[in-house]
């Protein structure tokens, strides 16, 4: 490991210079197709992907912090063009350099970070990669709403507030509670969208004042696994937004996400595991 991280380093000393995957090998003292399989198995992207995703990164970045012009931007970063760099930023940001530098960064979570030992540690230990593809039925549910910016959202905070009233909604189905994202809208001050804590419920008769109904359509999703604190729940979903979606066979369908906790789940438990839905369809 020490070995492969160092053609980690070795990516970021050379973000702005030519950089050949002989040249990213080398540094680990791998061969170039020896490398190449390790690099895909445990980053999810090959080296010459990972190699655009970072610079791109690193581009968006500036974008939103310096009046760098685009043009020297794309030359900086290696492209051979700005019409170069501009097809490769829209292919990842699905929006053009002049269009992300005026949205103000609604894509933080397609960021390619840099790869580290702990990301390693997650993709290992806190995340079964590979979802299960199912079908989950039509439901209805009760809960309280919210408005957040993706800064703004403090999950483990939302959930303690939300616990002492869940037990008390009528018409309950089972001991689930469900984390719903819905309604995404980009602004200046970033990226809003309503997180909704809630619960099934039977039907809709006498909802707690206060509160609101959601219904969830029956739906095919991705269901990935995640073990372990909500505070590591954005590396999952870097992993599920930024390598996992754009590489299946399967494309998002602008319907809610939700996530599920089974009951007695402790966020101090590192063996918890909760479930994130996210609703697809055949490319």
């Amino acid at each position: 490991m020490n070995r492969f991280f160092k053609s980690i380093e070795y990516v970021e000393e050379h973000l702005y210079e030519p950089v050949t995957i002989h040249d990213i090998a080398k540094a680990s003292s791998y061969s170039a197709y020896h490398f190449s399989r390790i690099f895909k198995s445990l980053v999810g992207d090959s080296p010459k992907e990972y190699l655009r995703k970072r610079r791109l990164t690193v581009a968006a970045t500036r974008l939103l912090k310096e009046d760098t012009s685009i043009l020297d931007l794309a030359i900086q970063c290696q492209f051979e063009s700005q019409e170069a760099f501009t097809r490769a930023f829209k292919q990842l940001f699905s929006m053009t350099p002049g269009q992300y530098r005026k949205e103000q960064d609604p894509y933080r979570l397609i960021y390619k970070d840099q790869f580290s030992p702990h990301m390693l540690h997650h993709l290992q230990n806190s995340l079964e990669m590979a979802p299960s593809i199912i079908t989950r039925d039509a439901m209805k549910t009760v809960g309280i709403a919210m408005r957040y910016n993706n800064e703004d959202l403090d999950l483990k905070k939302l959930w303690s507030a939300f616990r002492p009233y869940k037990d008390s909604i009528p018409n309950r189905v089972g001991s689930d509670v469900f984390g719903i994202y819905e309604e995404y809208q980009e602004s200046d001050e970033g990226n809003e969208f309503t997180y909704v804590c809630s619960v099934q419920v039977s039907d809709y008769s006498d909802i707690p004042q206060g509160m609101v109904q959601r219904d969830i359509a029956s739906q095919l999703y991705a269901r990935f696994d995640h073990k372990g604190p909500i505070a590591s729940l954005e590396d999952t979903l870097k992993f599920i937004w930024g390598s996992w979606l754009p590489k299946s066979k399967f494309e998002y369908v602008e319907k809610p996400d939700f996530e599920l906790y089974a009951a007695g789940f402790n966020d101090a438990n590192p063996e918890n595991v909760l479930q994130i839905f996210i609703p697809i369809k055949e490319k």
